[in-house]
């Protein structure tokens, strides 16, 4: 992402003769040519518009990006390694807040807190009529279904514009004696999301929430029912960290990241379930933000703006459809890119993979602009080989 165009280099009418200040001159310009050509020859993003295509997008709440085993992170992470194997992994992503319904806002619009307005988990309300992408996909035909798996991203907050069916069943809280947020976990969020994808009405719990007409048409899993998105929120990293078994007893000095490796382990199967469909899936995986675990004396998250607790991971791969299984030559063909991304280069990224990113909605909220979050099959020099 170049949100700053290169500087120019302004070359004076000098004497020929070769002065210190122009043989420096010489030795950027001939390094920026080595740069260049180096650029023309690394490996590229193998990630490229595909018009229709469904989208899942995936928020992993409070999850770190050292967290995961494809970031070097302790926790296991087949499935999300493996994903990455697939696609594009980036290296340099980051939120910009450490509140779940902020961070969510930013990356369903595609704009910042200061234009979506929301700053905390409570006392805001995404403003009607707000362009996300559901009601951008929503426009173009697809089918839209959210499934959260806490409070803090409750209808009642706005984020639920444009789905067609958004369920956030989870609870009620028993304040003030329970100082805890309604929650559910993610081996109960998944199977709702692979209902829904399977069947096209599986989640309807939801469907007196939505943000749009409740029609949810034919099975979610057919290519001729048209295409979807899907947004599925898992809450399980937050705290308190009680991982289920058997991550309770392998994590068991570490439950943060036994919390980790269980949304993993929840998420497989609707990830191999996308692999197996007869339409391409774009899949967009991120954290909302990260958990600062001691750094800088922060147990949590909520109060500073360190790494720890804005660095996330981001995962973008196009899997399905013509594109195979696990067995196929792109499951070790996943790269890293080192361009420094952010929530709100995640829509734009989806709009362009389907096709949608001259979409007058998308405009109207700014979130165009940074579309150049994914170059696909160009800006080689900054993705290399996993």
């Amino acid at each position: 992402m170049d949100h700053n165009g290169p500087s120019s280099i302004a070359i004076s009418d000098q004497p020929s003769a070769m002065s210190p200040s122009r043989l420096a001159r010489a030795v950027v310009a001939l390094g920026l040519f080595v740069l260049t050509c180096c650029a023309r020859s690394a490996p590229q993003a193998d990630l490229r518009p595909i018009p229709n295509q469904n989208v899942l997008l995936i928020t992993i709440d409070t999850l770190r990006a050292d967290a995961l085993g494809c970031y070097g992170g302790p926790a296991a992470t087949p499935a999300l390694d493996s994903l990455a194997a697939q696609g594009v992994r980036f290296d340099f992503a980051h939120a910009h807040a450490v509140t779940t319904l902020a961070s969510h806002a930013s990356i369903l619009t595609g704009t910042y807190p200061f234009q979506h307005g929301i700053r905390d988990n409570s006392g805001y309300r995404l403003p009607p009529n707000t362009a996300t992408a559901a009601s951008v996909l929503k426009a173009r035909g697809y089918r839209t279904a959210a499934f959260v798996g806490a409070f803090p991203l409750h209808s009642r907050f706005g984020l639920n514009q444009g789905f067609d069916s958004y369920d956030d069943r989870f609870g009620e809280t028993h304040a003030p004696t329970e100082f805890v947020m309604p929650e559910r976990p993610a081996s109960a969020v998944v199977p709702l999301a692979r209902a829904w994808i399977e069947n096209g009405s599986g989640g309807v719990g939801g469907s007196d929430r939505s943000g749009g007409s409740s029609g949810a048409g034919a099975a979610g899993g057919s290519s001729e029912a048209g295409p979807w998105f899907v947004w599925v929120h898992l809450f399980d990293p937050h705290a308190p960290y009680r991982p289920p078994p058997p991550f309770d007893g392998q994590y068991a000095s570490q439950p943060y990241f036994g919390e980790v490796a269980a949304t993993d382990a929840a998420l497989a199967p609707l990830l191999d379930e996308v692999r197996a469909g007869s339409r391409p899936t774009l899949v967009v995986v991120t954290g909302d933000h990260g958990e600062g675990l001691g750094d800088h004396g922060e147990l949590s998250h909520g109060l500073f703006a360190y790494e720890s607790t804005l660095r996330v991971p981001l995962i973008v791969a196009e899997i399905g459809g013509a594109r195979g299984s696990t067995g196929s030559p792109r499951a070790s063909s996943g790269e890293v890119s080192h361009i420094p991304a952010r929530h709100v280069d995640i829509l734009p990224t989806i709009l362009d993979a389907t096709g949608s990113r001259r979409q007058p909605a998308c405009q109207d909220v700014r979130c165009c602009p940074p579309r150049n979050a994914v170059r696909r099959r160009s800006r080689g020099r900054r993705t290399s080989r996993q």
